[in-house]
């Protein structure tokens, strides 16, 4: 734990003249009677706060966004842009930045101080990360920076990011300084925003988008024992269906458990032999990489079975694959950009440590700010009743083991409602039917994918659908997939050439959902009803 105390004055917070490295040659050329006549702590204070305000008008917008101005924000190129739209040149990499700091104790760090952490190889200690501090108090800082999740502010020291921290750094005042007056800054922050838009000089072009949804991954667990991985180290486990997993512009699944190849704090378990907990080891995560998934859910009630070290260590593998997630209370959501899109997802479980499934007007919220600055957004959620039992959707709340499961029919219509566009569920551990809300798709349930080891496998519980949904760029159905596949054995997907799932959702859908717009057909393939001519 740290211990931080604000400062009133911030004088050396702002980094005030630091310029590019040629700027640097140049300043001592400048008056230092410049300097005192002009450079105030009033003046000082103001302009911090009109970076870190101008800053906060950009918080949600994905990594590597590009505005007017054309820069990429990246790490370094979001904070280069909002302190040269204030005069204050810095340079464009955060190791750059690094190399022109002054080190200072985290004890005084001050608002507009940066934080340097390493990048996501964290074996190479050098500089790869960077934040501007925007807040700081007894308990902590807090810090405002470009990441896989957006442009976001975060508290500092917390999880990954403690892990990563190499120093913190102050940008130097000099007393012989050039100084460029800061442009105006009376426009109000409804008009700032109006500014902040993208490059109309793009004409944007309609397509369609293939994103494909799976249900419960483990891939084998090393709990209690190296006997329950599968053969050949997992590196087979997906082969039957990777080339399906990689023919999408966006490939999800449900992380059902921790990555952690060492020791962490384990559940409680009567019987450790019939205990359910599960981690993978840390580079099974490499496999689901190499496989083609893009974002994982890891809203679940697994996902506390390590306790913290399980969930630390299965975010720092989440990061430094370049995978996104989504579902803890620190990682509610996530923004990411790919084929020239912007994607929102995030994740809800009825569990500890997760975004609550129950709390809707929470879930409103979130998905309707990641509407306003994606162009597609993805909700996942780990709900319904447990077994073989319960494959059907009754439209009420799911009671299982004493435990509210939600209502995965009316949160699914409700987050459609707030602006998601498609819906993926998972929990129940079969297939459940599938729907279309304002030509949005859900999925209720996507069943067993691919549970090595450790899950009842048999009957419905052994067979799960990949589908391949096709929207167009905004997110509205145009079409949708579905694969067939099973697992056998101790576990591992292959395609069912018997396409006994195609089967299931069918007649699971025309019972429980017989008013869906869907026309699903034996082979797999899913249209709206109304498309569907006359015509034999």
């Amino acid at each position: 734990m740290i211990t931080l105390v604000k400062k009133s004055i911030l004088f050396i917070g702002i980094s005030f003249l630091l310029a590019s490295p040629k700027a640097f040659s140049q300043m001592n050329t400048a008056s230092s009677s410049f300097f005192s006549s002009h450079i105030t702590p009033d003046f000082i204070d103001s302009v911090i706060y009109e970076v870190i305000d101008y800053g906060k008008n950009f918080l949600g917008k994905p990594y590597r966004y590009r505005p007017q101005s054309g820069v990429m924000f990246d790490c370094s190129g979001f904070l280069q842009h909002i302190f040269n739209s204030h005069s204050i040149e810095i340079p464009r990499t955060s190791r750059s930045i690094g190399q022109f700091v002054n080190k200072v104790d985290i004890d005084e760090v001050q608002e507009g101080d940066f934080l340097f952490f390493q990048g996501r190889n964290t074996s190479v200690n050098t500089v790869g990360h960077i934040a501007v501090v925007i807040g700081c108090d007894s308990i902590g800082l807090k810090m405002m920076h470009s990441c896989r999740r957006g442009i976001v502010i975060d508290e500092f020291p917390r999880s990954y990011y403690e892990q990563r921290f190499l120093f913190a750094g102050r940008l130097p005042i000099k007393n012989e300084v050039s100084f460029q007056a800061p442009p105006d800054t009376t426009l109000s922050r409804a008009q700032i925003r109006e500014l902040i838009v993208e490059d109309d000089t793009v004409t944007p072009v309609k397509r369609s988008v293939n994103i494909i949804g799976v249900g419960d991954i483990m891939l084998g667990t090393n709990f209690p024992s190296d006997s329950y991985l599968p053969p050949n180290d997992g590196k087979d486990l997906l082969k039957p269906v990777d080339s399906i997993l990689n023919d999408a512009d966006i490939t999800f699944g449900n992380l059902e458990g921790v990555i952690l190849t060492g020791d962490g704090n384990v559940k409680k378990c009567g019987d450790p032999k019939n205990c359910y907990a599960f981690k993978s080891p840390d580079h099974y995560l490499s496999y689901l990489k190499s496989a083609g998934f893009d974002v994982l859910s890891v809203a679940n009630n697994h996902v506390g079975d390590f306790g913290d070290t399980g969930r630390k260590n299965t975010v720092k593998r989440l990061e430094e694959e370049e995978i996104a997630f989504a579902g803890l209370l620190d990682y509610p959501y996530t923004t990411f950009e790919k084929g020239g899109l912007t994607y929102g997802f995030v994740a809800f479980s009825p569990n500890t440590g997760t975004v609550r499934i129950n709390e809707y007007d929470r879930a409103k919220e979130i998905v309707s700010h990641l509407d306003t600055i994606v162009d597609i957004v993805i909700v996942s959620f780990h709900g319904g009743a447990e077994g073989s039992s319960h494959s059907h959707i009754n439209k009420k709340r799911e009671i299982f083991l004493g435990e509210n499961r939600g209502n995965p029919h009316e949160f699914a219509r409700l987050v459609i409602d707030a602006g998601a566009d498609i819906v993926f569920g998972h929990g129940p551990h079969v297939t459940r039917a599938i729907d279309l809300y304002k030509d949005r798709f859900i999925s209720y349930s996507l069943g067993n994918f691919a549970t090595y080891g450790r899950f009842n496998l048999r009957g419905i519980n052994g067979i799960a659908p990949i589908i391949k949904v096709t929207t167009d760029d905004k997110g509205v159905f145009e079409k949708a997939q579905i694969i067939s596949v099973k697992q056998v054995g101790e576990g591992g997907p292959q395609i069912d050439e018997s396409n006994e799932v195609i089967k299931e959702i069918i007649k699971l859908t025309t019972t429980d959902l017989p008013e869906c717009e869907l026309l699903i057909s034996e082979d797999g393939t899913v249209v709206k009803k109304k498309e569907v001519t006359s015509d034999e």
